[in-house]
């Protein structure tokens, strides 16, 4: 006859067991929560911007295993950011040391380029902002600088100088003109930061062998640009143009929701529906792609219907592009081949072919003050194309110093403006117009040593939604 175990004995047994599970499973879990770290500090911090990327950095699969969250967060950001990653930023709203500086609180941009001969070196203003502290000096499109704080420009300091700008509250700029081939100092003048407002676009229409031209240029893809633009649209529309030259030369980027309000207005036969944009992001955010009419409303400051009513309906536009294009402003050369043909003057762009969006800590209450734009998407076209990160190379090169002084925006004998309104006539234009009168035989561009509105299409990016 067999044993029979004492049920008293088992049911104390199977309750000292799961009391020891109870007492084990927590101590568990405990040991694999994270630290606890005070706010404000490195780690608390840091450790923000880990998890944050580790859910939407596009290369967040290569994000260093065990990385050292002690140090500064903007090591700390650097440290974390891949190879291939060239555009990504992280800043703390209100402290300007961990932005990088540009001109713009100055109101102007410039490049410094060296003679055929590298024997003299010449600052030339590229773009001065309206109501701007440089405007308010006097200074002008097309002006020559011959020196900064007291300095002459030379073939060895020009970067120095400009950082000598963007390091200071006020600085000094000494102009020159060139006479009979002979540079003279005019006058100096002082420039001080200020505070800079929206800027407003330059449009008109240009009547020439019969045709009617629109002329638009602006510097940037700001909230509400579309909307802004209707009356520009608008008039284009009533004065019946026949082709567009849409000015992006200087133009460092920004919202998508702007580029494609904008495209609504040019193509014939756009619907809202209608692919317009591909995001492909890590795992998390896989591929996805957006309509024109989605991608144009996202950021709520247009109406679709209104933005189709001002529609010019054309078969072709005319883009006008340099280095300093990028961005979003590539989104619209990229994203309207689909829609339009796209004819591009100029030079080749900067190559911004990637997207991302403000990540901010949304804990109620804030624990970190810190905000980040990382690369999130590689950005396509309705039929696939990327791919520009060397940036998108012109139909027509074209080098705006080719003629000198630099004529006012939208002046039809504008280098750009010229050649594209040559190909819209039909009329020959040459590719290389060369140095005018005034300056003959005298500076003619060589190699450029720094262009400061180049530098500030580092700081730009492609800017979307979740």
């Amino acid at each position: 006859m067999s044993k029979r175990s004492n049920p008293l004995k088992r049911s104390v047994y199977y309750c000292i067991c799961v009391i020891t599970l109870f007492f084990i499973l927590p101590s568990c879990k405990k040991a694999e929560r994270k630290p606890d770290y005070p706010v404000g500090s490195n780690e608390n911090i840091n450790t923000w911007i880990l998890d944050s990327l580790k859910r939407y950095y596009y290369w967040n699969e290569q994000l260093p295993s065990n990385p050292n969250i002690s140090v500064s967060p903007k090591d700390f950001f650097t440290s974390l950011r891949n190879p291939s990653d060239r555009f990504s930023s992280l800043n703390l709203p209100g402290d300007a040391t961990t932005t990088t500086p540009s001109n713009r609180n100055f109101g102007f941009d410039y490049t410094t380029v060296s003679d055929q001969n590298s024997t003299k070196v010449i600052g030339i203003i590229k773009m001065v902002l309206k109501d701007s502290p440089a405007s308010r000096a006097g200074l002008t499109r097309g002006d020559y600088i011959s020196k900064i704080n007291g300095k002459t420009l030379t073939l060895t300091n020009s970067q120095a100088l400009q950082d000598e700008i963007l390091n200071s509250d006020s600085f000094s700029m000494g102009l020159a003109e060139l006479k009979n081939n002979i540079w003279t100092d005019t006058r100096t003048i002082e420039i001080a930061k200020g505070i800079i407002v929206d800027q407003k676009e330059i449009s008109r229409v240009i009547a020439s062998d019969g045709k009617k031209i629109g002329y638009l240029y602006f510097i940037d893809f700001n909230v509400g640009l579309a909307s802004s633009l209707l009356p520009v649209f608008s008039n284009f529309k009533a004065q019946g143009i026949s082709d567009l030259i849409l000015d992006l030369r200087y133009n460092a980027g920004g919202q998508v929701a702007e580029a494609a309000g904008i495209c609504t207005m040019i193509p014939q036969n756009v619907s809202y529906n209608q692919p317009f944009i591909v995001y492909k992001g890590n795992k998390n955010g896989a591929t996805k792609t957006e309509s024109i009419g989605i991608a144009a409303t996202f950021d709520r400051t247009a109406n679709f219907n209104t933005l189709l009513q001002q529609n010019l309906g054309l078969n072709r536009v005319y883009v006008l592009s340099t280095a300093a294009t990028a961005s979003a402003a590539e989104v619209m050369i990229n994203n309207l081949k689909p829609f339009i043909q796209v004819i591009q003057v100029g030079e080749k762009t900067r190559g911004k072919d990637e997207a991302s969006f403000r990540i901010f800590d949304a804990r109620n209450p804030k624990q970190v003050n810190w905000e980040m734009h990382p690369i999130v998407y590689k950005l396509f076209n309705a039929q696939g194309n990327g791919a520009y990160s060397t940036g998108i190379s012109p139909d027509v090169v074209v080098n705006e110093l080719s003629t000198l002084p630099l004529l006012p925006m939208g002046d039809p004998e504008d280098p750009l403006v010229k050649i594209a309104i040559s190909k819209i006539t039909g009329k020959a234009g040459k590719t290389s117009i060369g140095i005018n009168k005034v300056l003959s035989g005298g500076f003619q561009p060589g190699n450029i040593l720094m262009d400061s509105r180049m530098q500030a299409t580092q700081n730009s990016t492609v800017i979307t939604h979740q």
